[in-house]
């Protein structure tokens, strides 16, 4: 009768290929799901920000969209997807999309510059003052579709 030290010196060898290949593949797999979490994240803001943005008027007031956080978030809006080449070419730049929404979603301290449609405004925000605008009128709209506004 053989016991289990007898038999690994002989299967040692594949033992550590397979527990290798094993942990590499989960390796791959905590990748995915990073990715999958990360994009999920990026999706909520987009969808979250659509609805604010895209509701011109809200409780009767068709100027609610062009004031106050409001109007902050328009045009960050307009400067994640409305900018152009000194040209007047559509500039589309994915990385500047993905890396100006980390940002929003992380609220870092760096400042932008928002400039309105007509060029005659150039507003200094940072990232962490658009993250508690964006925070404080999405919940002015969650609190409304429930019924306690």
């Amino acid at each position: 009768m053989r016991s289990v030290n007898d038999i690994m010196p002989m299967i040692g060898a594949r033992f550590y290929t397979q527990l290798d290949a094993a942990q590499m593949r989960n390796d791959v797999i905590e990748e995915d799901l990073a990715k999958e979490v990360q994009n999920g994240r990026l999706f909520r803001l987009l969808a979250k920000l659509g609805t604010i943005n895209e509701r011109p008027e809200f409780q009767k007031d068709p100027t609610w969209s062009e004031t106050g956080d409001r109007y902050l978030l328009k045009l960050f809006r307009d400067h994640l997807f409305h900018q152009v080449t000194e040209a007047g070419a559509p500039w589309i730049d994915l990385s500047h999309i993905i890396s100006c929404l980390n940002k929003l979603d992380a609220g870092v301290p760096e400042k932008i510059s928002l400039i309105s449609r007509d060029e005659k405004s150039v507003l200094v925000v940072t990232y962490s003052d658009l993250k508690r605008c964006f925070e404080n009128t999405f919940q002015e709209l969650i609190a409304a579709a429930n019924g306690q506004l």
